[in-house]
Parts: C-alpha cells; structure tokens; sequence
C-alpha cells in the first residue's frame, strides 16, 4: 500500500502519544498489567509520558516516593529530600568509554585519520553531539542524529560547505525503520519548537523529499508556502538524513531497574522520616489524674485550682524545669537503631552497580579499597558492555558519516570507512610502561601508542615523527639506550710558521 505524505505525517504524529509496545501474550500478571496505578510502563503509558519519566532520572529530577495521599503534603519537602541521583552514574561509565576519536578511510588512511573527517569534527563539535547521541540512546532507549548540509558555517579542504551533524533528542523525533534495511528509515518526522515566534513546526522525511508542517488551532497543517525541498545526493543512502540509533532490546540502560531505584528513594525517605521522629522523642506520664475528681483541685503542679498543660508545662528547652507530684512517674521512648536502613540502602545500590555492570567505586567511593579481583570482574563486565554498545552503533554511525562525506562532496571516502574509539580501560602511566617496554618487538610503535599508550590518532602520528627524528638525531628512542658519547672538539695547534715576538 501507498501512502501519501499527508498519511506519512498522521501515522507518524499519532505515535508520539501512543504506547510503544503490545502487550505481553502470555497472559501473565504484572505491573504492566490494567489496575497497576500510577505505573510507568511502555505497555501502558503513551510514549511523550514515558520517555519524559526515563529523563527525569537523569537530570536528577525522578518522581517523588510514592506516600499516602492524606500525608503527601505533609511530607512534601521531605520526599523531595529523599531523592537519590544514581542512574546518570551507569551512564557517564559507559559514554565516557564511547569516544569516536577519528575516522580512516580508503582515500586518507595514515595514522591521523581522515584530515576532511577531522576538520568536520572540529568545525561542528561533533564530539559533544555524539556525547548527547549516546546521552539520549542510554537513558530513553533510542536516539537520532541528522546529517545537515552546509550546517557547519566553513568551507573545507576541498572548497565545499562544511556539513553538521546534530543530535535529535526521540521526544521530539520518530523514524520508522526500513524493513529491508533496519539501518535506514523509511520514513521521519522531526518536531521543534521557537519559543520567539511561538512557533510549533514538523518536517516530514520521506526518501528525496522534505515537507513542512505547522501547528494551529485546527491541529497540524501542511504549509503549502514553503516549498516541497529536494534531497540531494543521498538517494544511494536511503534519500533521509536521518539515522536511528537503538539501545539494547530499545530500553535505557536503567530502564528496567527504575523499580531499584524506586526502592533506594523510598529507603531514604524511611529513614529520613525515622530520623526526625527519633530526634524528638515521644514522652509520656504515668499517674491518676482523674478529670472527674471535683472535691481535689489541688493536684499535679501542687497549685491550688491548677492543673499541668502538657503543652505549655512541659516544654523541652534549655533552662526548662518540670515540676509534677512524687507519684507521677513520667517515660520516654527509647531511640530506634537506624543503622539497618543505611546498610538497606547500602546493599541496594551494590545491587544497582551489579545489574547495570557499573563499578562499584564509581558509585561508592569506599569501594575503592575492596578485592583486586573483585574489581576486575567489575571492569571485564564493563568492558564486554561497551564493545556490544560499540557493535550496535557502529552500522548507523557509518552511515551517517556516509552522508556526511557526501554532503561534503566526497561520496568515495564512505567506502572501506574505519571508526577509530577510544580506550575502553584506563591504565596507570606505570602499567603502561610497563607494557610497553614488554610489547617491543612483538607491537609496531604505531600500535603501541594507539593501544597501550592509549593515544589519540593525531596524538600517535606526531609522536612518531619526533622519534623519528630523534633517531635521526642519535638521540635515544627506546628505555635502556643511552645517548652517544659526545666527541671533544680537537685543539688548534699552533700554525708552523714563524713565531711572533709582540714583546719590545
């Protein structure tokens, strides 16, 4: 079936307030289940809704604990207090292990990279958006980038327009995937705001072509104003530059342990609340004090017609005295061990840290002092974790810079493309030399750098130059050479000729 673009755009917009998924089949309850209350799922709750719930735990802002609603005014500010902020924690350990340092291609191969990839990286701060890519697939599960044609401002090496690459948060963008090609959409629709205008405008996506639609009261409109814009030199590239990045299974790496991080704020709250009862202990008084005894009004404080007010008598204060009959006796609650809600806690976020693979130190500092071994298997978890995360954007990010190099003019470079990452472990200076000095004669200089020294590309290239100019200088290259003898220069000898008396 063909659908025109005015159906593109409905079936598309419809899908930013529906849910993302069907229901499960085996009919089995859950929380995903109807009757689970104010539960956020994507089985359940539209898709703005629950995207916008996954942020929230990143920028550190989650809903507050769930309480009773008689008490939730009461304790408002209390449950705000009780918020902990450990999911961007999982992530910052896995983006930091996710730097796109250069690109190699068939047409520039040498061990800097790609001088018009490079240059295109530096003019339009293709690292930060990559950082906001990754930031945006790991929290809500997917993300897009877009390959923008003459966005950079600059011309390059060659003389075309420098071409951007920007990051599209999937709140305001969805891509429908190619069923030939999961690596391609057929189709995208990408909505923005202009808070100066006041503005709501959707583009429309469909292979060569590009479409403008407005929003106002009658809802969204094509604008027949601005003109249908050709996509040019992309139809080899699926004719859309736009390209969909999914996470794992399409989830947020802390998506399916919200239900842990729940248990850690509502862990807090318990004992914050606790805390503050503690800290004002109950008090009580044991004694006959009978309200219907008419004939003794001479009782309690030993003043005639006076009775003790427990609420003005008996304040706690510095300089208070209490004053009531030998025969009262009075008791005072003793303090609750909070000791077991902080080591709940405590067990919670190991927990957290061992089903996000995340280490331990990086969440709790003292963790820093525990097993070796331990430690290790921390890190090959990790580890094992980001080369699937690398595995799964690899595909799209080639293509992205695909058309990137070709917007740039420069279609060939595309082919035999080679992503250069970053360390995914990070190694003392004494580990790596140590590493090094044993990997000579089995590892090139080149590899050295790169893989042991942990250099950068740009890094690596002009430090083998200055070796090798340095062995060309005679200067010492390598840990137990010592550097040549320096020759004394020879004494002039006198010249055989007459000698001179300058004396008179």
């Amino acid at each position: 079936m063909t659908l025109s673009p005015d159906d593109w755009f409905q079936k598309i917009n419809a899908m930013f307030t529906s849910v993302t998924r069907p229901p499960w089949q085996d009919k089995m309850r859950r929380p995903a289940s109807e009757g689970s209350g104010a539960f956020f799922t994507r089985y359940t709750t539209p898709r703005n809704r629950f995207l916008d719930m996954l942020w929230s735990y990143n920028v550190g802002d989650p809903p507050l604990p769930q309480i009773e609603e008689a008490y939730r005014d009461v304790f408002r500010h209390v449950m705000r207090k009780a918020r902990s902020n450990y999911a961007p924690m999982c992530l910052s350990a896995m983006s930091d292990r996710m730097e796109l340092q250069a690109i190699s291609t068939l047409a520039d191969d040498d061990t800097n990279g790609d001088d018009i990839a490079a240059q295109i990286m530096d003019e339009t701060g293709f690292v930060a958006q990559f950082k906001e890519l990754q930031d945006f697939a790991f929290s809500m599960g997917e993300s897009y980038g877009m390959a923008v044609p003459k966005g950079g401002g600059v011309a390059l090496k060659n003389g075309q327009p420098c071409p951007s690459v920007h990051a599209i948060d999937p709140r305001r963008c969805i891509g429908i995937p190619d069923l030939t090609n999961p690596t391609r959409l057929r189709a995208a629709v990408v909505k923005q705001y202009d808070p100066i205008t006041d503005e709501q405008t959707a583009f429309l996506f469909l292979p060569g072509r590009k479409y403008t639609y407005r929003h106002g009261s009658g809802g969204w409109t094509f604008d027949a104003d601005v003109e249908v814009e050709a996509i040019t030199g992309l139809d080899e590239l699926g004719g859309i530059p736009i390209v969909r990045f999914d996470n794992l299974h399409g989830m947020g790496e802390y998506e399916p342990h919200i239900d842990l991080l729940d248990r850690i704020n509502d862990t807090t709250l318990q004992r914050i609340i606790g805390f503050w009862y503690q800290a004002l202990r109950q008090r009580g008084l044991f004694g006959d004090d009978d309200e219907d005894d008419e004939d003794d009004d001479d009782d309690l404080d030993g003043s005639e017609g006076r009775r003790i007010d427990p609420e003005n008598d008996l304040k706690a204060g510095p300089g208070a005295l209490w004053r009531f009959p030998a025969d009262f006796k009075m008791w005072e609650s003793a303090q609750t061990d909070l000791g077991q809600f902080i080591n709940a806690k405590r067990d919670d976020v190991k927990e957290f840290a061992a089903v996000t693979s995340t280490p331990l130190h990086l969440i709790t500092p003292d963790a820093a002092n525990g097993s070796a071994e331990g430690a290790g298997l921390m890190r090959e978890s990790l580890t094992s974790k980001v080369r699937d995360r690398r595995t799964r954007f690899t595909p799209q990010l080639k293509l992205l810079w695909r058309m990137a190099f070709a917007m740039a003019g420069e279609t060939d470079r595309g082919t035999g493309m080679r992503l250069n990452w970053g360390p995914i472990e990070f190694r003392t200076l004494a580990e790596q030399a140590s590493a090094s000095s044993q990997a000579v004669g089995t590892l090139s200089l080149e590899d050295r750098c790169e893989r042991i020294w942990q250099m950068s590309p740009e890094e690596t290239d002009r430090n083998v130059d200055r070796m090798t100019a340095d062995a060309l200088l005679g200067l010492p290259t390598t840990p137990g050479q010592t550097a040549p003898a320096q020759t004394p220069p020879a004494e002039q000898q006198p010249s055989s000729g007459p000698a001179v008396d300058n004396t008179n």
